[in-house]
């Protein structure tokens, strides 16, 4: 018998992926809105401010606040030592970012080529010290529990945040104007975190303490490699071309808003799910739990890579204009690394703590990325570097997955399920009737990219019926019980 595909995972996920799905519309309009208004030169510049806010954003926290999702559901007696530790450490490296953007800004200004980054500093590191200090809301919400309040919090607060920041560039029509819209945003989201989480008092225990960075550190230097490994292709090609050249860089390394929409909260709710199978001792649910969070990942992510390479051209002209046609190519790269995001390998590492195995294959990756981006850069230019950066990076997580496969105590195939493959052939199936549309279909670009997606979706649900994932049109359909049934079942 089939099961719809709508699993436990993406039941309890939700509420986190309505919010994602309300933040994603909104927060989709940013570069498409400052691609429109600024010259390349000026979307260039915004994209340098922006890669180095969120470099020390994600790294500088050292995992704190995703400990929260760890310890309180584990130890709710002792919640608040844990939220307090994670809310006043937050705020603290919120103030050693605002200053190191400040002292450094002149540095990094001069290494980039563009005076004007140094002039937006003072609003730069004051928006990235906001909003590390309001970073930890939503998570101590979903650590108590609270999926649906964790979820308000998000969409409200990244939603204000978006609306700030593209009014402040409508109003001024200038970079400095979209960072002081968005200065505004992250400074009410910081206040608000401190007074809904600290209106209940601080409480500090210096052996929780000690526990929640020995989980954490790990962790936290992990990403303190792996953030910078990420982006290190980003900061070698804005070192070495125009803020102009960087723009359409950045462009082709765009990605839409589903990937993280999708993965973000499923493996956040994945955490959660293991941790409850962990207590059970049931090391095999906890497997066919991440089966199910793959299936329905790549269910979306599979397809939308291969839909996206066939329209990538008309996709870059809808979305940003004819002037960064230019990045088709290294966006057609970039979604190469689209499907091994159906894997939530991280959630997986959080869950079991392999704390240290995550921090010895950060400094693998780090180690393994520097020459492949160099070297790619050197042969082939910015899409080379971009190269590089995808062969490292998804050679670290074929690392990952035979992790994976040990915590189960299976093969790294038997880690995946049967669906995924099945999934990759039916898109493939669907990428001519999708390529076929998009070449017949006439009218506005909107009309043509519909044209093709309708096709393709069609067809890439009728590939799965026929290989039998799908369940028959008439299972979607609620079927109502007879009304004597209905009165008998309430007698």
């Amino acid at each position: 018998m089939h099961e719809r595909p709508h699993g436990s995972i993406l039941r309890r996920a939700g509420p986190l992926l309505l919010a994602r799905l309300g933040v994603a519309a909104l927060t989709f309009a940013i570069p498409l809105v400052l691609a429109r208004m600024l010259v390349p030169a000026g979307y260039g510049t915004f994209k340098q401010a922006w890669l180095l806010s969120n470099t020390l954003f994600l790294v500088l926290p050292l995992g704190l606040n995703q400990s929260l999702v760890y310890f309180v559901p584990r130890e709710p007696e002792n919640k608040g030592a844990w939220i307090s530790h994670a809310l006043l450490l937050t705020t603290g490296v919120g103030a050693l970012a605002a200053a190191l953007q400040l002292g450094l800004g002149p540095l990094v200004s001069a290494a980039f080529h563009n005076p004007e980054l140094r002039e937006l500093m003072p609003s730069v590191a004051a928006f990235t010290a906001f909003r590390l200090a309001g970073s930890s809301f939503d998570l101590a919400l979903m650590g108590s529990g609270r999926i649906k309040a964790s979820a308000l919090v998000r969409i409200a607060s990244e939603a204000f945040y978006s609306l700030c920041l593209i009014a402040g560039a409508l109003w001024t029509r200038s970079v400095a104007g979209a960072f002081a819209g968005v200065m505004v945003a992250t400074f009410a989201k910081a206040a608000a975190c401190w007074i809904v989480l600290g209106s209940r008092g601080l409480r500090i225990s210096p052996r929780d303490l000690r526990r929640q960075l020995a989980y954490t550190l790990p962790f936290g230097l992990a990403f303190a490699l792996i953030i910078p490994q990420q982006q290190f292709h980003s900061y070698l090609v804005s070192a070495t071309v125009t803020a102009a050249a960087f723009a359409v860089y950045s462009v082709g390394c765009f990605q839409l808003p589903i990937v993280d929409m999708l993965y973000t909260p499923v493996s956040e709710i994945l955490q959660l799910g293991i941790a409850e199978h962990d207590a059970k001792g049931d090391n095999a649910g906890a497997l066919r739990l991440f089966r199910e969070a793959v299936a329905q990942l790549s269910f979306v992510f599979v397809p939308a890579m291969v839909l996206l390479a066939v329209a990538a051209p008309e996709v870059i002209r809808f979305l940003f204009t004819d002037r960064y046609l230019g990045a088709v190519p290294i966006f057609r790269l970039g979604l190469v690394s689209v499907p091994m995001a159906a894997l939530p390998l991280e959630g997986l590492m959080r869950a079991r703590a392999q704390n240290r195995f995550m921090l010895w294959v950060s400094v693998g990756k780090l180690a393994l990325t520097v020459p492949s981006v160099w070297a790619g850069l050197r042969l082939f230019g910015p899409i080379g570097a971009l190269g590089g950066w995808i062969c490292a990076e998804e050679a670290c997580r074929l690392v990952l997955l035979h992790r994976a496969a040990r915590l189960f105590g299976t093969s790294m195939l038997g880690t995946l399920p049967r669906e995924i493959w099945l999934q990759a052939a039916a898109a493939l199936i669907a990428a001519a009737p999708g390529a076929l549309a998009l070449r017949l279909a006439r009218g506005p670009l909107i009309v043509q990219l519909c044209t093709s997606g309708l096709a393709f979706a069609i067809a890439y649900l009728a590939a799965l019926r026929a290989m039998g994932v799908l369940p028959p049109v008439r299972a979607w359909i609620p079927q109502r019980k007879p009304k004597l049934l209905v009165m008998r079942e309430a007698a």
